[in-house]
């Protein structure tokens, strides 16, 4: 069984390079409550030392496009692949692409075939693993 805050590190397949960042303004869009319920505690909990703020949340693509319409300027995306079908991330993921495309995508996923995103992480990962990670990220 995944648990969504576990993410092997070697796992990672990203087209950055890696240095220190801070103040990420992140989105997260995941239709699961208690997915996004977790995901906002990791981030208070341990992403306030590098100031990283979760500035947005989303349960399904559209939302994510509203969001974005909006005015909302994430740093960086992450994106569960399935919300609540196969392939909805990877449209959400594009929706941000056309609108905001200085936005960094993380594909989510408890699959290790899902390369969507930026950076593609499966749902296995530390709470402390997720805030080195968002720090690590290069623009």
């Amino acid at each position: 069984m995944w648990s969504w805050i576990k993410i092997p590190i070697e796992l990672y397949k990203s087209k950055f390079t890696i240095i220190d960042m801070k103040n990420e303004k992140i989105l997260h869009a995941d239709d699961s409550f208690i997915a996004r319920d977790g995901f906002k505690s990791l981030i208070e909990a341990y992403g306030s030392e590098d100031e990283h703020e979760l500035i947005g949340q989303a349960a399904s693509k559209e939302e994510v496009e509203q969001l974005i319409e909006e005015g909302l300027q994430p740093t960086v995306a992450f994106i569960d692949n399935k919300m609540p079908h196969e392939g909805d991330g990877e449209k959400a993921a594009q929706i941000i692409r056309k609108l905001s495309p200085e936005t960094i995508i993380i594909s989510l996923s408890a699959d290790t075939d899902v390369t969507f995103g930026d950076h593609n992480l499966t749902k296995k990962m530390a709470g402390q693993e997720l805030i080195d990670f968002i720090t690590s990220i290069k623009h």
